[in-house]
C-alpha cells in the first residue's frame, strides 16, 4: 500500500494522510465488527449502514477495493441477500487487516 501516492492523491501530507488513516482503522473496524454482527443477527439495515458508511469513509481515502466491496455488501443488503456476503465480507476483513498491518 502506498501512503506517499494515496496521500498525494488526497492533496495531504503523507503523516496526515496516515493520521487520517489510523481514525478509519478505529472507526472502520469498529463498524466492521457492527456489520458482523448484524450479519450474525440478519439485520439487513443495519449490515447496509455499515456498509455504507465504511464505503463512504474508504472512498474519501482512496482505498477503492474497500469501498468497492463495501459497495457489494450494501447492495446486497439492501435486496435482503445477507446469504451471498460471505466472500464478501471476509474480503472486506483481509483487507481491514491488511491496511492495518500496513499502517504500522
Amino acid at each position: 500500500m502506498n501512503f506517499k501516492e494515496l496521500s498525494a492523491d488526497l492533496g495531504l501530507e503523507e503523516d496526515e494522510y496516515r493520521e487520517i488513516l489510523e481514525l478509519f482503522i478505529l472507526s472502520g473496524g469498529a463498524d466492521f465488527q457492527k456489520l458482523q454482527g448484524s450479519l450474525d443477527a440478519g439485520n439487513a439495515d443495519q449490515v447496509m449502514r455499515c456498509a455504507h458508511t465504511i464505503k463512504g469513509a474508504a472512498g474519501n481515502l482512496g482505498l477503492e477495493e474497500v469501498s468497492a466491496l463495501a459497495a457489494i455488501i450494501e447492495a446486497r443488503a439492501l435486496q435482503n441477500r445477507l446469504h451471498d456476503l460471505g466472500a464478501a465480507v471476509l474480503a472486506l476483513k483481509g483487507h481491514f487487516e491488511a491496511i492495518r498491518a500496513a499502517a504500522r
